[in-house]
């Protein structure tokens, strides 16, 4: 019975190593089947290279340049289809262009710039501050623009690293007066990713039509060669001084500011005149500004100038427009001509006789206005003269008139003041024909010999015959 169990399960352990066997072969003819379709695609992907034969670069030119042109507006293309592209054959292991690294490996990349404008007495010395600053913080000058006429003023552009942009805005801003700032970022993290995506594809182009160059026999696939290659290559080194100016400019923060020289503030200047005229000569600065005296009496004319302004006023001089008067006679009463302070007062004293109702050789019995004009130089606290200032002022004078009959003395005074006055025309009439006396002595004398012709031949008998 034991025997007869062995024999039942032997054949059984036999079986199963057959089978056994049998799905081990039925593997590895699988695992032969998938190599062989691996080679089949390295077949494929190795065709290009037998593409790049000379024989067959010169049987299929037109399809070489097709491919050339597709690369070409690939490179033109905006970021984001240049980044997908990029992204998407980065895949395949048989490619050996690099992934373009996206906008959130590298950061943001921020272009800083200001602009200040800022007004100092000094704009050499603020200068030198300045550029002192920005060194200090370990930026440098970049450029340097400086004028003195017709006004001081330097235009400093300074290069500093972002981390140091806020400290050199604030410490420039205290070298004069601050008038205007101006500050600006530009976000350039998709531009910079653009041309890095371009250039990487434009190398590939490049080294790419190199070797074709290098495989071409034919001289019109050669000449062809090297003038597509002439233009990727001025393509590629575009783009690569694009982003070195663009990440230069990332790198280092610009400051321009300029500086001018402060306005001149002049200092404020004026005066203020003022007239009285008065009878009585013990203050006549109380007096009024019209007034009315008798035809032989005397006035006291009062003149008042006050520094208005807050610089000094020298060199005060008076003068009438319609009198002939002697200013050299005013009297001070208060200050000086010479200076006059600021805020301060100056009164002078002129006295002025009326005789016969004339005030200096003028009738003033309708009233007379006296008018007076000041002018004075004010100074600068450094002794420099500015712009002359001027006032003016106005009083009247009346004389009065007396309406009694006249005199014996008031008669003979006007008859002879009438045999002046004829003797005055007649002497006027006679200086005006002074000149013709000759001509009319010679116009007289041949009228008188005309006439003594005419009776001596009137007077002679006619002869007889």
């Amino acid at each position: 019975m034991d025997d007869a169990i062995r024999t039942t399960t032997r054949p059984k352990r036999r079986t199963l190593s057959f089978m056994l066997l049998a799905v081990l072969s039925v593997v590895f003819v699988l695992l032969g089947a998938c190599n062989a379709g691996n080679d089949d695609d390295a077949a494929e992907v190795s065709a290009p290279a037998d593409f790049d034969a000379p024989a067959a670069a010169a049987d299929d030119s037109g399809e070489r340049l097709a491919r050339e042109e597709s690369e070409e507006a690939a490179m033109d293309a905006p970021a984001e289809d240049a980044s997908e592209t990029v992204q998407l054959t980065s895949g395949d292991s048989g490619l050996a262009v690099p992934t373009a690294l996206t906008p959130a490996d590298l950061g943001r990349d921020i272009i800083y710039t200001a602009e200040i404008s800022v007004q100092a007495d000094d704009v050499t010395a603020a200068s030198r501050e300045a550029v002192a600053i920005v060194q200090g913080l370990g930026g440098i000058v970049f450029s340097q623009t400086t004028q003195t006429e017709p006004r001081p003023r330097t235009a400093i552009t300074f290069k500093v690293l972002p981390d140091d942009f806020s400290t050199a805005l604030e410490r420039l801003a205290g070298v004069g007066k601050l008038v205007d700032q101006s500050i600006s970022s530009d976000d350039v993290t998709e531009i910079i990713v653009d041309l890095r995506s371009r250039i990487i594809t434009a190398e590939a182009s490049v080294e790419r039509l190199r070797n074709f160059l290098q495989q071409a026999t034919e001289l019109e696939d050669v000449a062809e060669l090297e003038r597509e290659l002439l233009d990727r290559e001025t393509t590629l080194e575009r783009l690569r001084g694009q982003l070195r100016t663009l990440q230069n400019q990332v790198d280092l923060a610009t400051i321009t500011i300029t500086i001018t020289q402060s306005p001149t503030v002049l200092p404020d200047t004026g005066i203020m005149v003022t007239a009285w005229v008065s009878e009585r000569a013990d203050d006549p600065c109380l007096g009024v500004q019209n007034i009315t005296v008798e035809p032989e009496a005397r006035v006291y004319l009062c003149l008042e100038v006050e520094n208005t302004g807050t610089s000094a006023l020298t060199d005060v001089e008076v003068s009438t427009r319609n009198l002939r008067l002697n200013l050299d006679n005013f009297r001070p009463a208060q200050g000086t001509f010479s200076r006059i302070e600021p805020s301060e007062l100056m009164a002078a004293v002129l006295e002025l006789p009326i005789e016969e109702g004339r005030l200096a050789g003028r009738v003033a019995t309708r009233g007379l206005p006296i008018e007076l004009e000041v002018t004075a130089t004010p100074i600068d606290f450094d002794g420099t003269a500015l712009d002359e200032v001027w006032g003016e002022s106005v009083v009247w004078v009346q004389v009065d008139t007396d309406d009694a009959l006249p005199g014996f003395g008031d008669s003979v005074s006007d008859g002879a003041s009438g045999v002046v006055a004829v003797f005055s025309v007649v002497l006027i009439v006679v200086g005006v024909l002074l000149p013709f006396l000759p001509i009319i002595a010679a116009i007289a004398a041949l009228i008188w010999w005309v006439r003594r012709r005419n009776r001596k031949a009137e007077s002679t008998p006619p002869t007889a015959t």
